[in-house]
């Protein structure tokens, strides 16, 4: 079943599902599987860091003369026939535990937080998954939220908050797209009607580059994550969130910001997988029993953690501590 992990609160007037609820029925929800269907700081290097021994320093057992320079001949201070003084470096020291490493998530219902329920077919996040693919260090701090589009996210001043929370040493994913794509729903502010539509080569770039700021000027690692495809891609490798995965890919390259192709990894797991599976087990199936082709049920969000944690494995990132799938 479904672990609920804590997201953001949705403020009064919020078209998007609160965390523990369904996805409403703007931008994400009900996504159907049909074909024009719109897509609904420089890192650290990982590893130790451990300083090299510096050859120009004498070792703890170098023999040294009364001024403390080197003796000739690495004869003992003490004299001649006397025995050099030894150094007795004890038992070596335990590793001590690893350093903990939060994980701060910015985005939509695909990767929302979903309270648990007695069904474990029930709608879930990879978000409130990924905290499975890593050791205890790691914790997920999910403000991920359905409906919303990277700048819808910003408008209702939940970058703000999530920036807030963020120390040196975060990360920050962020994935978008789902709903950026959407020509037609719209949000209010105030008295301001706002479009979903965020334009994939310009606009939603521009909003992108805002929470890479944010990350940055808090010590944090921005991690770019694509959007995942909707049921169209069984079998036939459909991408209906193509443009706005290929933009996050671009900008990810022009700001050296990693990124995460679970679009192009999950594009790839589901034409693999021919046909569809009978009954539907990846993505969330409505109470009439139809298939919602946006959003996904437990084992479709966990297999999507996975590949996301396969994903930063291969870029060098939580190597250290990532589980055995």
């Amino acid at each position: 079943m479904a672990l609920a992990l804590a997201c953001s609160s949705s403020p009064g007037g919020d078209q998007g599902p609160a965390p523990g609820a369904p996805a409403s029925a703007v931008g994400e929800a009900g996504g159907a599987a049909t074909p024009n269907e719109p897509s609904g700081p420089v890192l650290q290097p990982e590893g130790p860091s451990a300083e090299s021994p510096n050859p120009e320093l004498p070792s703890a057992q170098t023999p040294l003369d009364g001024s403390g320079a080197l003796a000739p001949g690495g004869a003992s201070p003490e004299g001649p026939g006397q025995p050099s003084a030894s150094v007795d470096a004890g038992p070596a020291a335990e590793p001590g535990p690893a350093a903990p490493v939060r994980l701060f998530l910015a985005g939509d219902s695909i990767m929302q937080s979903y309270a648990e329920t007695p069904s474990d077919r029930d709608q879930a996040g990879w978000g409130q998954m990924l905290h499975e693919s890593f050791d205890a260090a790691v914790s997920v701090v999910n403000h991920a939220i359905g409906g919303r589009t990277a700048r819808r996210f910003i408008d209702e001043g939940r970058l703000d908050t999530l920036a807030a929370e963020l120390e040196a040493g975060d990360y920050l994913f962020v994935q978008f797209g789902t709903n950026d794509g959407n020509r037609t729903a719209t949000y209010t502010l105030g008295s301001e009607t706002i479009p979903y539509f965020l334009d994939p080569a310009t606009d939603f770039k521009a909003y992108l580059e805002r929470y890479v700021s944010a990350a940055l000027e808090r010590g944090a690692s921005p991690v770019f994550v694509t959007p995942t495809p909707r049921n169209s891609a069984y079998c036939t490798g459909g991408n209906g969130t193509g443009a706005h995965a290929a933009a996050m890919r671009e900008l990810g390259l022009a700001l050296s910001v990693p990124v995460v192709d679970l679009n192009a990894r999950a594009v790839a797991f589901l034409q693999a997988i021919c046909p569809a599976p009978s009954p539907e087990n990846f993505f969330l199936l409505r109470p009439d029993g139809s298939v919602d082709g946006t959003h996904f049920q437990e084992n479709g969000a966990r297999i999507l953690a996975g590949l996301v944690a396969d994903e930063l494995g291969g870029l060098g990132l939580l190597r250290e501590h990532r589980l055995a799938p």
